[in-house]
This record gives C-alpha cells, structure tokens and sequence, in this order.
C-alpha cells in the first residue's frame, strides 16, 4: 500500500507545483498547462558540461550570478525577469519554479526542469503567459506539443543543465495563440532559474 502512495504523492506533486493557482491556470476557459510531454515532445538532452546554453554568458548552473527564488528568459529579443515567489523547488530532482515579472506587468512563469539524466515520463517545459502582451509563450510541454501544424522540435528545451538548485539551458517557443491561429513561427531563446 505504501508503495501506491509515493506515485500518487509525486503525481499531486507536480500538478500542485506546475498546475498553479485559480489566477494563472486558465484563461478564458482554455486549458491549463498539466505535467510536460506529449506525442509531439521531443527527446531534450542534457547539456554538456563544457556548454554554458544558459543566459548568462559567463555560463551557467552554480556558478551563476542569478540571485535564489529569481527567473531570466529569453525569447527572441525579448527578455522577461521573474520573482519565483509561488513555488521553487526540487520535487525529486525536478526543479520547478512559479512566478511573476519583477516589474509588475502581468506576466507569469511557470518552469519544469528534470534532472540531467532524466525522469521517465517527465519532459522539461516552459511557459511564460504574457498577458500584458497578450502571448502565451510555450516550449515543450502535451498542450503545445499535441496540436495540428506543430512539428516535432519546434516547441521544446532544447538543452539544459540542472544542479537540484539552479537550472539553464535553451529553448525553442511557440506562441500558443499563434498556433490556435494556424501561425507556427518557433522562436529561440533561453532561460536560467534558480531556487537557492
């Protein structure tokens, strides 16, 4: 019996952690972003550890200068700074992290980082809802990755390191509402969070 509840407990987990609350889960009536993967993910690996894909270019990991509870992404040209104050933790070697722009608009994080060597059934994934802006930036995650005209690898992290503290790496986003709207434009960046 004992055995059946740690699945379960891991499972209620990520969707408390990664499902956030009633304020940025859904919006008009859309569906929120559950647990990552999909039949449209695909495989990320780990990177290297000469690499330094994060967004700070003097590399990434622990030798960041990020501060703890804090997120920096990427995307195109656009670049988004976060408070991770909703959730930042390691959930069995997954470091996650939930939060709000540093600036005030209303723009919301919500990260899902397994461990380098990877967690079956657990695929990174990024969404940054841009509601000021009225984007709903996604890379990996089912939501994204199920949807007719996304290709495999067009919506994905692409690479990323995790240390079970501060996680970087680089990524490929889609906009969902572009999707909706049969526009599939994929566009790079990068991401580093950190939760100590």
């Amino acid at each position: 019996m004992r055995f059946l509840a740690v699945p379960a407990l891991l499972a209620a987990a990520f969707a408390f952690a990664c499902g956030g609350g009633d304020d940025d889960s859904t919006r008009d009536g859309g569906e929120s972003q559950g647990p990552a993967g999909g039949a449209g993910a695909t495989p990320t690996r780990a990177a290297d550890s000469a690499a330094s894909p994060g967004s700070n270019p003097g590399g990434s990991g622990s030798g960041s200068s990020i501060a703890a509870k804090t997120a920096v992404i990427t995307i195109g040209e656009e670049r988004y700074e976060f408070t991770l104050n909703r959730d930042c933790r390691s959930l069995f070697g997954v470091l996650v992290g939930v939060g709000v722009s540093t600036d005030g608009r209303d723009i919301v994080v919500n990260l899902q980082i397994p461990p380098e060597g990877g967690i079956d059934g657990t695929d990174p994934s990024i969404r940054v809802d841009d509601r000021a802006k009225d984007l709903d930036w996604r890379a990996g995650g089912d939501v994204i990755g199920d949807m007719a005209g996304v290709n495999e690898g067009q919506s994905q992290v692409d690479a990323y390191k995790n240390d079970g503290k501060r996680a970087s790496g680089t990524a490929t986003f889609l906009d969902l509402y572009e999707v909706l709207g049969g526009k599939v434009e994929p566009v790079q960046g990068t991401f580093e969070f950190a939760c100590e």
